[in-house]
């Protein structure tokens, strides 16, 4: 097992450095840690809005947040280990034609994922505290206990959405079911719910009882999800209707009606659609929604719909990389077209997925009777939607999955994106009224898409 894990290890450092070099790739987690070194030595000051102990709950739901994010196992285990995609083929295909069965080469991938992540964002984040310490004047103890946390925190949210993966590739009713009973429980027993410490199995010392908890969250939902890992090949060939025309013809108003219907169904067939939009889009927002609410009770300025509104845009922006992350430039290269061609017709799949997020805004706004700040929600959401997706095409043309792991790109993103995510926030608290005037924002994204149209044109000349 060490040997395949090993190699799986050796893959991947192999496939981002050849992307973007093996210095950039492991300047990537120095970022993040410089990042939290200089995070952290805001502290004694935002501890005179929020609580200690709160602030620590907040990094925890974050970390989990995070797993939740990257968890859905369950679904890219199938359409790593059932499709073979050429320029994205991995070691896990070899279960094919090697004598190692299927759970032994994804169980070595799963580690092999677990300990990438946690090198590049969580170990870093701890770090970055930990040198932030004896400036701030805290407990170097507090240091390990946050890398313990934040480890068991995003190794909880992972598993959790591994184990809802994997019943998912199982049935989708079942999943449905457990879901909807789940949030009947929540709806039952939230009124006697408080937002405190006893909300999360941790505290700023955590016990042996908690660590034993968490450990019992991350193992068993796993090995379930092991023991019935669908991986399925299937004796016969997969048929499907010829679906291109006919979907064409729908979309026949788009310039781009040929390569947006081969995207959305590439999209379904890839073990993806509404699987991707459940674990990959939807739980991260719950949590989002979460952790303004914990928020809002130590800034009750904030207004919670018109702030969700803008971290929606944000995460919104993932669906174009949905549409490439299995999809390369060199699929087109025989045709007449140019990259700026291919990354139109992504955008414009992106506008049509976008609809889901549309859908959710809607339902938030209903749901929590915010009708009244529905209009400046919107602006807002629309406005940094195409702001996020211009600064991801300018920075990374059709490869936003793996050139945001470069260091220096991934830190442009930040500097692009983040006063901008604060100055929005800002002026939601002021008046939220004020972000009616957001949509000027979509004129500085043309500007943007357009330079990137050039820039990734001219990389391929």
């Amino acid at each position: 097992m060490l040997e395949i894990l090993r190699g799986m290890i050796k893959e991947e450092w192999r496939v981002h450095s050849s992307l973007f070099g093996g210095f950039m790739f492991a300047l990537f987690p120095v970022i993040l840690m410089i990042m939290a070194f200089i995070g952290s030595l805001f502290i004694p000051v935002l501890k005179t809005i929020i609580p200690t102990g709160q602030m620590w709950i907040i990094s925890q739901y974050t970390f989990m947040l995070f797993g939740l994010s990257v968890g859905s196992f369950g679904l890219f285990g199938r359409e790593v280990m059932n499709r073979r995609f050429g320029h994205a083929s991995l070691m896990a295909y070899s279960s094919r034609t090697l004598p190692l069965s299927e759970r032994n080469i994804f169980l070595n991938f799963f580690v092999k994922d677990v300990i990438y992540y946690f090198f590049l964002w969580v170990f870093p984040f701890a770090l970055g505290f930990a040198f932030a310490l004896p400036l701030i004047s805290v407990n170097l103890f507090y240091s390990l206990s946050l890398l313990l946390v934040s480890a068991l925190s995003f190794l909880m949210g992972l598993s959790i959405v591994f184990f809802m993966s994997t019943i998912y590739a199982h049935s989708l009713k079942l999943l449905t079911v457990i879901l909807v009973s789940l949030i009947v429980a929540l709806s039952v027993s939230i009124n006697y719910i408080k937002f405190s410490f006893e909300l999360f199995p941790f505290f700023l010392s955590p016990s042996a009882s908690q660590i034993l908890f968490s450990l019992l969250v991350i193992t068993i939902p796993s090995a379930f999800s092991f023991i019935f890992l669908k991986v399925d090949y299937p004796q016969k060939k997969r048929l499907f209707r010829n679906s291109l025309d006919r979907l064409s013809n729908l979309l026949k108003f788009n310039e781009y009606s040929v390569f947006v219907s081969k995207d959305l169904l590439d999209f379904n067939r890839s073990e993806g659609g509404i699987g991707k939009i459940i674990f990959s889009f939807l739980f991260p927002l719950a949590m989002i929604w979460l952790l303004i609410l914990i928020l809002l009770k130590f800034v009750p300025v904030l207004n919670m719909f018109v702030v969700f509104s803008i971290f929606l845009g944000i995460i919104s922006s993932s669906f174009y990389n949905w549409f490439t992350e299995f999809d390369s430039f060199n699929s087109y290269a025989f045709l007449p077209i140019k990259v700026s061609t291919v990354i139109k017709s992504k955008i414009n799949s992106y506008i049509i997925i976008n609809l889901v997020s549309l859908a959710v805004l809607i339902f938030v706004a209903l749901w929590t009777d915010q009708s009244v700040y529905f209009l400046p929600a919107l602006l807002s959401f629309v406005s940094i939607s195409s702001y996020a997706l211009a600064t991801i095409v300018y920075l990374a043309g059709l490869n936003p999955n793996v050139l945001l792991y470069n260091a220096k790109i991934f830190l442009q993103y930040l500097m692009m994106l983040s006063p901008l995510l604060l100055v929005f926030i800002f002026l939601s608290v002021l008046n939220p009224f004020y972000l009616i005037a957001s949509p000027v924002l979509i004129l500085l994204s043309y500007k943007i898409v357009k330079n990137g149209y050039e820039r990734w044109d001219n990389k391929m000349i």
